[in-house]
Parts: structure tokens; C-alpha cells; sequence
């Protein structure tokens, strides 16, 4: 049956002006124009694609989207493949959304596990650690660009703070050998990473509270504390990024926290024993 533009209106339910605006955009066609009145008419067939629009309009397609889509698939069993599709895709979407809240999650658990700054040199006993790290041999200022490498990856198993490994017994301003280093729950598997556990133990540990250009005086004062100890410098030297940055905001100098911490090496234990003596024999060779 052929319906006038204004009967079509009704039983479709889409206005004569809409219905106009689909025609010139090539959306939906009349079925016929007459060519002395110029009044367009419809079909039983065209109510079928102003369904077809309705429902595509209704899933959120522009109106562009929705006539390249009908022009595409010319049939029903076109159109449940295209959507097929787009439900596949849909579902990649959502597991992209899942991995950043994860990331989120992790980054407002970090920032919220803050310790109070100490300031004063004390002995710990620190926990063997997990991690995810990157090792260079460069310059100091290289540490964010690896750093962020880690967190990229790892964000959604970050089990702790980021912490850099100092392997060279004195620091120079170029070519240190340094791991950036971040503890973790679970391994995923990622080129370009090493994957081992950090040996816990006793430690000499301070807090510094303030931007990492004075992180000197905290050095200044542990070291102090282990000459007059007759402690040797055992690398690595470990510092613990407690509060800096941040990876959204920078945050305020003044604010950031870290923590330095120096292998306390125990007379009474052999291996250590034998650390110490190849100090020794390194010092005075």
C-alpha cells in the first residue's frame, strides 16, 4: 500500500519536516513523487527502514553513520554481521575501560599509603620485594623516562612505591649504572623489563621531606651516622619515592618524601663477613 507524506507521518511518527530532511539527505527516499503535485508517497517498505533508522538513532549513530550503515548492508543477515562487529568492538572497549580503572584504583591507593616524614636515622628491617625494573647506565635526570615506561605497564600490580637502585658505590654526574625499579604483585609478561626479588635484610634508613635537590643533606647525614659507626657503603643504595611527583599532578617540592636506605652489613653474620672484607681489600688495594 502507498501512503501520502502526511499519512506516513502518523504511522511512522516522525514529522513531515523530518521525513523531508531524510529525503534530501538521501537517508530515506520516497517511493514516489508526483509530478504534477510534486507530493511524495511511501510504502509498506519504507516503514520497515524508518525502523531500522529509529532503532540505529536509538544505539547512538549520527544520521551519517546510519545511511552509510544502510547503504553498506543492503540485507538483515548484512546488518546482524555489521553489528556483530560492533559489539566485538564494544567489548574491547570495555576491558580498555576496566584495565584504566585498575590503573586509577592503583594510583589512588598509592597517594593515599603516605608515612609520616621522620627525619632521623634508624635501623629497619625491610621485607624481600618483588619487582618490575629497568636498568641503565646514564644520567640522574634519565629516571622519569623509565620510570614512566614502568608505570605504563605495571600500573594495574604496583604493590608498593617506586624506588631507584643505585649500584655504584659513588655517585658521578654522568653514566651511573641505575635500575628504576617498581614492586609488584604478579608478573605480566612485557619485553624489555627484568623480573626478580629484591633481598630484604636490615637497613639504614632517614626520610627526606623536600625537592630532590637537597636530598644531599639527607645522604650527608646517614653517611655521617655509618663512618663514625665504621659501617662501609654497601650498594646498592636504595631511594624510595614515597611522595613526589605524582603521575597526574607534580605536586609540590617542598612536599616530596623519600626515603634513602643503606644495607646495614652485620659483623656476626659470615656473608656479611666476607662483604665487608672484600670492601676492605677493595679500599685498600
Amino acid at each position: 500500500m502507498e501512503y501520502s507524506i502526511g499519512d506516513f507521518s502518523k504511522i511512522s511518527r516522525l514529522g513531515i519536516k523530518t521525513l523531508r530532511y531524510y529525503h534530501e539527505i538521501g537517508l530515506l527516499l520516497p517511493t514516489r513523487i508526483d509530478k504534477f503535485t510534486s507530493y511524495r508517497y511511501y510504502d509498506e517498505k519504507s516503514l520497515g527502514r524508518v525502523q531500522t533508522i529509529v532503532r540505529l538513532k536509538e544505539l547512538g549513530f549520527s544520521l551519517e553513520t546510519i545511511k552509510e550503515i544502510l547503504e553498506t548492508n543492503k540485507d538483515d543477515q548484512s546488518l546482524i554481521r555489521y553489528m556483530q562487529d560492533q559489539l566485538k568492538e564494544i567489548d574491547s572497549q570495555i576491558d580498555e575501560f576496566k584495565i584504566k580503572r585498575e590503573k586509577i584504583e592503583a594510583f589512588i591507593r598509592l597517594e593515599s599509603q603516605i608515612p609520616e616524614p621522620v627525619g632521623d636515622v634508624t635501623i629497619k628491617e625491610v621485607p624481600d620485594i618483588f619487582m618490575a625494573s629497568i636498568l641503565y647506565k646514564g644520567r640522574y635526570d634519565e629516571i622519569d623516562q623509565h620510570m614512566n615506561r614502568l608505570f605504563d605497564v605495571f600500573q594495574s600490580v604496583i604493590n608498593g612505591p617506586a624506588f631507584c637502585l643505585y649500584h655504584d658505590e659513588h655517585h658521578a654526574d654522568e653514566l651511573m649504572n641505575i635500575e628504576c625499579c617498581i614492586p609488584i604483585s604478579r608478573k605480566i609478561p612485557a619485553a624489555g623489563f627484568k623480573f626478580s626479588t629484591l633481598a630484604g635484610g636490615k637497613m639504614i634508613s632517614i626520610m627526606h621531606e623536600g625537592d630532590y635537590s637537597t636530598l644531599w643533606m639527607s645522604y650527608q647525614k646517614i653517611v655521617d651516622y655509618l663512618n663514625k659507626r665504621d659501617f662501609p657503603i654497601h650498594p646498592p643504595t636504595r631511594e624510595i619515592y614515597l611522595r613526589g611527583k605524582g603521575m597526574i599532578l607534580p605536586g609540590n617540592p617542598d612536599k616530596y618524601l623519600t626515603e634513602i636506605q643503606f644495607r646495614l652489613i652485620d659483623d656476626e653474620d659470615p656473608i656479611s663477613k666476607t662483604i665487608r672484607n672484600k670492601i676492605a681489600i677493595n679500599i685498600h688495594a
